[in-house]
């Protein structure tokens, strides 16, 4: 027994040195916040099949997050390893260019270059010649540390986000587990280089869309499961609203079809931080561990949802077998949904039937 206590002992003692050392290397300055209701996946986002007949292709690289349709149906979209690349539904592959960074938000332009949102290297247009320019990578002197959706009026105006201003991509759970709500909607002309910030204190700002008649402007709150809208034409102009609420998962980019739908992709449920948003004494050591530990946190799950003109929700398709993990885009294109995903090696296609 008393051998048994000994043990117990010491492995207490080295329980409480690790935990120590998490406590005083941790980056983070955790904050309180409180979580939005979290009705959880019932009702409307109850668990589903309707995502478990994706069909996966694959890519020649690692994280497509974001996808682009382009006018001959093809898609662009960004790796992990710097490149954007073109591809079409048989698999055919163009290399495009590459940032020298991390790209995750594009667009392709119809004078085939790509406005890109690289998460390394700021606002980006590359060329048809596979150049870049960088069109914008601080504001008022400080770095936009991680640039990561975008959407582009009919005028050339670059609606933006900046995820946070404490902590890259690379580090992206610290600024979760942090909470500071440091991240911001920027705009970029591309006519006169005008960068202006538009909103600010977000919990990292993630998916950007232009709504009907660019009349308002959407941006995604991941980690609260809210959408923001700032209005942007008409009598409620410079105002700001809640477009969508308690979300039961976590909110990445978000795309308007066009006509009636805004689609929202998910990447993980929210449970896990919302329990842990009243201790940030445990957010710090988690953040002090090993990043395995903080990792821990996400599960295999796939999910986007389709909301209508008013925020309203119309459907949300699952795969509970997650097929593609982790879904971080999703774009109606020619009658099929087209997923991203920043941990996966491939996009996804879904066909839609006439009831979604």
């Amino acid at each position: 027994m008393k051998a048994l206590i000994k043990i117990l002992g010491v492995g207490l003692v080295g329980i409480s040195l690790v935990v120590a050392v998490a406590f005083v290397k941790s980056p983070i300055d955790p904050q309180v916040w409180i979580p939005p209701a979290n009705p959880g996946f019932v009702e409307g986002f109850a668990v589903n099949s309707e995502l478990s007949d994706v069909v996966l292709i694959d890519v020649p690289g690692h994280g497509p997050e974001d996808v682009s349709c382009t006018e001959d149906g093809s898609w662009v979209t960004g790796l992990e390893d710097g490149r954007v690349i073109q591809l079409d539904a048989s698999g055919v592959v163009k290399t495009l260019g590459n940032t020298g960074g991390r790209p995750v938000g594009l667009q392709a332009m119809t004078d085939g270059s790509v406005i890109v949102a690289d998460a390394i290297r700021g606002l980006l247009r590359l060329n048809q010649d596979g150049s870049t320019d960088v069109l914008a990578n601080a504001f008022k002197g400080q770095p936009i540390l991680f640039a990561d959706d975008l959407d582009i009026s009919a005028d050339g105006l670059v609606w933006f986000s900046d995820a946070s201003q404490r902590f890259g991509i690379h580090d992206f759970m610290l600024d979760l587990l942090e909470a500071s709500r440091t991240g911001r909607l920027l705009s970029y002309d591309l006519n006169t280089g005008e960068l202006t910030s538009h909103m600010e204190g977000l919990f990292f700002a993630n998916g950007v869309a232009l709504g009907p008649d660019e009349r308002f402007v959407l941006i995604n709150e991941t980690v609260t499961g809210r959408v923001h809208r700032l209005w942007l034409k008409g009598d409620r102009r410079g105002e700001r609203d809640i477009f969508i609420d308690g979300l039961p998962a976590m909110v990445d980019n978000i795309s308007f079809n066009g006509s009636d739908t805004f689609w929202v992709a998910s990447p993980n449920p929210r449970e896990a931080l919302d329990a842990l948003a009243d201790r940030p004494l445990l957010r710090r050591i988690v953040a002090g561990l090993p990043a395995w530990v903080s990792q821990s946190l996400e599960t295999p799950f796939s999910m986007v949802s389709a909301f209508d003109l008013n925020g309203q929700l119309i459907t949300s398709l699952r795969d509970p077998n997650a097929r593609l993990n982790q879904v971080t885009s999703v774009n109606e294109c020619d009658g099929k949904l087209i997923l991203g995903s920043l941990v996966s090696n491939g996009i996804g296609v879904v066909e839609l039937d006439d009831s979604e």
